[in-house]
């Protein structure tokens, strides 16, 4: 699945994949004369991991070969950025990836056909569960993160005025809420709907929920903490 397409809506099978490879971690190794072994510095990122899949074709349209193979590349090229990518080997989670490489797709038959594809996808996948919305109402709630990394959720709070919200041991301050006020950690960005409201909030960083249990408190008047959590892994 790509953009919210099926392969098998354009008659491509799945011959070999890289469902499972996992994105590197971005180190830098430093020598230092007179002592041994290299330093490891690490950079805190993970670098873009590229996802390959080897397809078979099994042209039963009814429009042919030289339509369905318009279709294809329209399929993968037509929309820059990054797209939601998923399989059947793992249904459970889904990459942000990005198709810019040709299409070369190969008929080996009437109706049989071959292409290789390679999708640069961003290093983390997500999981389907972490698209899932928790409502909290009360200061003082948990929420588990299942995963070994930490994520980066998207949060609406529900209140006015000057608000603080703590995750774990990390507290977040809100001025001048009104009516509700939106943060991605994702996109490091404060907004109300589309407006930019990055100057109501009083921090260096932005949340990031822990693998296992996380704390979450409030003071101020707060209705109510939406949270997408998207849990993520390699």
């Amino acid at each position: 699945m790509f953009d919210g397409k099926s392969s098998l809506d354009l008659h491509m099978y799945i011959v070999s994949k890289g469902s499972y490879r996992g994105a590197q971690r971005d180190v830098s190794y430093q020598s230092v004369p007179g002592r041994n072994g290299d330093l490891v510095i690490d950079n805190g990122r993970y670098k873009n991991i590229n996802i390959p899949y080897k397809m078979n074709i099994l042209d039963k349209s009814p429009f042919g070969w030289d339509k369905l193979t318009h279709l294809i590349k329209g399929w993968l090229l037509s929309r820059p950025g990054y797209l939601e990518l998923w399989d059947s080997y793992d249904p459970d989670y889904y990459r942000l990836a990005s198709y810019s490489d040709e299409v070369d797709i190969e008929q080996q038959l009437r109706e049989v056909g071959s292409v290789n594809l390679k999708f640069n996808c961003k290093p983390f996948k997500y999981s389907f569960e972490g698209k899932k919305m928790v409502a909290l109402t009360s200061s003082g709630s948990i929420i588990y993160n299942p995963e070994f990394y930490n994520s980066k959720p998207y949060i609406k709070i529900v209140g006015s005025g000057t608000i603080i919200l703590s995750i774990n041991s990390n507290s977040f301050t809100f001025t001048d809420v009104d009516g509700y006020i939106e943060l991605d950690s994702e996109t490091m960005n404060c907004y109300k709907g589309l407006v930019n409201e990055n100057t109501k909030m009083y921090s260096t960083t932005f949340p990031e929920l822990e693998p296992g249990v996380n704390n979450i408190s409030w003071t101020g008047t707060v209705s109510e903490v939406d949270i997408i959590p998207r849990w993520n892994s390699l």
